[in-house]
């Protein structure tokens, strides 16, 4: 693209979800500041830490307050009762879980409008976690050009005939290839099944957005409007066709990462079959989970199928660790995952199987047992399975001597399909992940488009990206007019043949 006099101001927008939904946006930013391009960061009140580890950040902006960390903690401990959208579920944590990410819109709408009322201060283009559904009403109000990051393929988006139920929350099966018929019409169930709480959820945010003056909807049609940049690729997600302005540009990685330091260090080299345990920063692990997957360590232990344990756990299950942990156990407030999973010692991945920990144990071709918590992580999880790395258990139905077998199967390995499948994703997701590059080319495709098409503030033409069929009535887009002229036509036809038939015999 042929850089203009000055630097095109790139605003990246991240509120919910954590320091890992930030980082993959980040990383894209990174590599434009180096064509020249200056990038300033949004977030709420107490997360600007999230950009230390990038210096090229010119200035921070504060969209709002802060969650309260004991807010924080209330909703995410409410997401352990988070279940698969089955028939007969109760799905009020999903939706509860939604809510409180989407909460913040006020004021993260409020400040955003003023920046976007700044002609100075105006960024000529905005990359956003998906979570931030005012940047796609800056987009709506302000012509705004934006690129959205998803962690999956876009929850209830983009269908397909072989994809069963909504996307993003397929239960059981990813797709329909080696499916039952039960759980291909379970899936399709789902839709009516949720309906009550998505009709509660959508008043919710329609009187939330009306009591900021927005009266208008936010868009809802299988296809988005705008540029959807996806931390995933076609090894772990499923395949499926989309349309031009979504593109599958993971797995995200940083280029470097923490080293090895100590304890880790000394006790990874140490120990030559390690399982690494993992959960994230949010899940709070309930008591009786912890203690399965403690009980279910120390059988792998005196099995002798793993001689070490690390295991990164922040302070709320220290009062478990006092008494009677395994010296073979190291328990840490944090570990340098990618050095852990990195190291040839390193047999299995215990972990919730978030979108983050799940590309970088593909990256480095480590296997998963996946206890999935909530979010697309369900989802993940049965990704995993069904690339061949990874044994999922359900969080609600599993002990201590289910993750024994499910560690033991995965670093015995006695088939070496485990084996085959990690070095066969590790290559493929190192290729994928040079795309990264491909999503900052697009932004600058999306940008230039969007500056040759807007002339005094006109738009001569829709965006490049976009397939037509969005802006066309559904009739007209599935050819329904075509279709019911060649029915009576048909019929017509039909007709005249036996009126000349009767007319003759």
């Amino acid at each position: 693209m042929e850089m203009s006099s000055t630097k095109n101001r790139l605003l990246v927008v991240a509120t919910a979800g954590g320091k890992p939904n930030a980082e993959p946006l980040l990383e894209i930013a990174k590599i434009l500041n180096t064509r020249g391009y200056s990038i300033e960061f949004a977030t709420l009140e107490g997360q600007e830490k999230w950009a230390d580890k990038y210096p090229f950040i010119s200035k921070v902006h504060i969209l709002g307050p802060g969650v309260a960390p004991a807010v924080q903690r209330a909703s995410y401990a409410r997401m352990m009762d988070w279940k698969a959208p089955r028939l007969f579920n109760d799905c009020q944590p999903l939706f509860d879980a939604k809510m409180f990410l989407e909460s913040s819109w006020p004021s993260v709408y409020s400040s955003l409008s003023v920046l976007m009322q700044d002609r100075d201060a105006r960024p000529d283009f905005i990359l956003a976690d998906y979570l931030v559904d005012a940047v796609i009403d800056m987009h709506a109000e302000y012509r705004v050009p934006i690129a959205m990051h998803w962690p999956q393929m876009p929850t209830g988006m983009l269908p397909a005939s072989y994809v069963p139920g909504i996307p993003g929350l397929q239960v059981d099966v990813l797709s329909s290839e080696n499916a039952t018929l039960w759980q291909r019409l379970q899936n399709e169930l789902v839709k009516i099944h949720i309906l009550p709480w998505v009709i509660k959820y959508y008043w919710w945010r329609r009187k939330m957005r009306a009591r900021a003056g927005v009266t208008r909807s936010l868009p809802s049609g299988p296809k988005p409007s705008h540029l959807v940049l996806v931390n995933t690729f076609f090894a772990v997600d499923t395949p499926k066709d989309l349309p031009s302005n979504v593109a599958p540009i993971g797995p995200i990685m940083q280029d470097e990462y923490p080293h090895l330091t100590e304890p880790c260090l000394s006790f990874i080299e140490k120990h030559k079959k390690i399982i690494y345990v993992a959960f994230g920063t949010h899940i709070l692990l309930q008591d009786k989970l912890f203690r399965q997957i403690m009980d279910g360590l120390l059988v792998v232990l005196q099995n002798r199928v793993a001689d070490g344990v690390i295991w990164s756990i922040g302070g709320t299950h220290r009062k478990h660790l006092a008494n009677g942990c395994d010296r073979n156990m190291l328990f840490v407030n944090f570990a340098p995952q990618r050095a852990v999973l990195a190291h040839p010692h390193t047999r299995a991945f215990i972990s919730h199987a978030g979108r983050a920990s799940t590309n970088e144990a593909v990256f480095h071709g480590v296997p998963v047992v996946s206890v999935a918590i909530y979010f697309d992580q369900l989802q993940n999880a049965m990704r995993l399975h069904d690339a061949g790395v990874g044994i999922p258990l359900d969080k609600h139905d599993f002990n201590a001597d289910d993750l024994a077998n499910a560690v033991t199967q995965v670093v015995k390995d006695s088939s070496g399909d485990f084996r085959h499948n990690c070095l066969r994703l590790k290559a493929i997701a190192r290729i994928a992940s040079r795309r990264k590059h491909s999503g900052a080319d697009l932004i600058e495709e999306v940008l230039a488009d969007h500056e040759g098409r807007h002339v005094d503030s006109v738009c001569k033409r829709p965006m490049h990206l976009q397939t037509a069929d969005v802006r066309m009535p559904v009739w007209k887009a599935k050819n329904w007019d075509l279709y019911a002229i060649a029915i009576v036509a048909s019929g017509l036809f039909a007709l005249s043949t036996r009126v000349l038939v009767n007319w003759f015999y």
